[in-house]
């Protein structure tokens, strides 16, 4: 059976990048928008949720919908979620991705597997970086980018004794 794939923010410039290489690695994939329910056909499996939708000037709203995800952790097999490396400068974007790194190493100490990356610049796939741009030294491409992010997705997991853990979360226990 294939893994299956939710993308929040499929459109945009990271999802679209993100849409492209789970297709390629053959993922069943659900490109979503904000706000819209998940595919009725995902409540029986442990998708993989990746939410790569920020809409700019939007703190706020982006944290309340990382931690609805984290919240519900025990029905996704990983979560992804953007960081970036603006997190140090005192700017409600940064504060609101330092909320989100909080939120992501508090749910996995609760045994969620939450995966940020402090994304510098991304101009886009086939999109020519920019030198003007102050990330331009921390620009990623998105194949870099995504196999980063997909060798902590899919890494096996452990448990307490460094073991890799078998056995599975019953979903009508969610």
């Amino acid at each position: 059976m294939k893994n299956v794939a939710i993308v929040t923010g499929a459109k945009g410039r990271l999802g679209s990048a993100f849409v492209r290489r789970l297709q390629r690695d053959d993922f069943h994939v659900h490109g979503v928008d904000v706000g819209d329910a998940h595919p009725a056909e995902l409540l029986t499996r442990r998708p993989y949720l990746f939410d790569c939708a920020y809409r700019h000037g939007e703190p706020g709203p982006h944290v309340e919908r990382v931690e609805g995800h984290l919240r519900q952790w025990q029905r996704y097999e990983a979560i992804f979620v953007p960081s970036s490396q603006w997190i140090t400068d005192d700017h409600p974007y940064g504060r609101a991705k330092v909320a989100v790194e909080r939120l992501a190493a508090q749910y996995n100490a609760l045994g969620a597997r939450v995966v940020t990356d402090r994304i510098g610049y991304f101009p886009g796939d086939g999109v020519v970086p920019d030198p003007t741009e102050p990330m331009y030294a921390h620009r990623v491409t998105g194949d870099a980018l995504y196999a980063r992010v997909m060798a902590r997705m899919l890494a096996p997991r452990l448990d307490v004794a460094g073991e890799v853990a078998r056995g599975e979360v019953s979903l009508e226990a969610v």
